[in-house]
């Protein structure tokens, strides 16, 4: 019985991943839809930047909210340019996702993306890194790398370091967080899909366990070994993502 639910859980999470690729997929060759919703979307973009600038006037000396004031602001002129450049040029895909990058340019792009929305900091030392070797464009080492930095986001009090480190053989990259670790009845079930903690303190934090379980299956599928556990030099969880140098030249 409990093997039969186990099996039913992972089809589900599988299914779920599988969904969230075809819609990556879709959504890089919608040409000329992307130019009419361009088109569209400059009216309530225009109107969400009018307000912006009001509230920016209405709570000007409130350190609060002008933080997340001047964030609203910067999104809504980087949507701009976004829809600009599909305008010009509706067949037009995103440089991150359409060039082929070393494991470093992966993870600055990905670092980036996170600290537009996030308030946490975000530690990247690759001293020991050497492998400036290029690998073809992958979504799905992109979504792996996102969705376990940003569990480390989630579950982080204020910190999340990222460290990448290479030599001839193999490449590494640890992410911790200064969080509170994982649940040490989970421990054993990291990577599984809809796992959670039975401390009641930790029940509401942990949620489902998919974002590891896809970042986990995705990761893996592309060579690379995962281990999850608890961080031995901090308060919070340890990812340990490793790949050998030949097995990237396969991507």
């Amino acid at each position: 019985m409990k093997f039969g639910t186990q099996s039913r859980l992972r089809k589900e999470a599988l299914e779920k991943m599988e969904g969230i690729m075809a819609q990556e997929h879709e959504l890089l060759s919608l040409g000329g839809q992307a130019a009419a919703a361009a088109h569209s979307l400059g009216t309530p973009l225009s109107t969400i930047k009018i307000i912006v600038q009001d509230l920016s006037k209405q709570f000007k000396g409130k350190k609060e909210f002008e933080a997340d004031i001047e964030l609203l602001s910067s999104q809504v002129e980087r949507c701009n340019q976004i829809l600009k450049r599909l305008s010009l040029n509706p067949i037009e895909e995103d440089d991150f996702i359409d060039k082929d990058l070393t494991i470093k340019e992966y993870l600055n792009e990905i670092i980036s993306s996170f600290k537009e929305i996030s308030k946490k900091n975000f530690i990247f030392n690759f001293d020991q890194y050497s492998n400036d070797k290029k690998i073809t464009k992958s979504i799905e080492i992109i979504y792996g790398l996102r969705n376990f930095i940003g569990n480390a986001n989630k579950f982080s009090s204020k910190n999340i370091y990222i460290n990448l480190k290479s030599n001839n053989e193999i490449t590494e990259i640890v992410i911790e967080d200064d969080g509170n670790g994982f649940p040490r009845d989970v421990l054993s079930k990291i990577g599984e899909p809809y796992i959670k903690s039975n401390d009641p303190i930790e029940k509401s934090k942990i949620g489902l366990g998919l974002g590891l379980f896809i970042g986990k299956t995705l990761l893996e599928k592309n060579f690379a070994s995962i281990n999850c556990r608890n961080s031995e030099t901090r308060t919070g969880a340890e990812i340990i993502i490793k790949w050998n140098n030949s097995d990237l030249l396969k991507i």
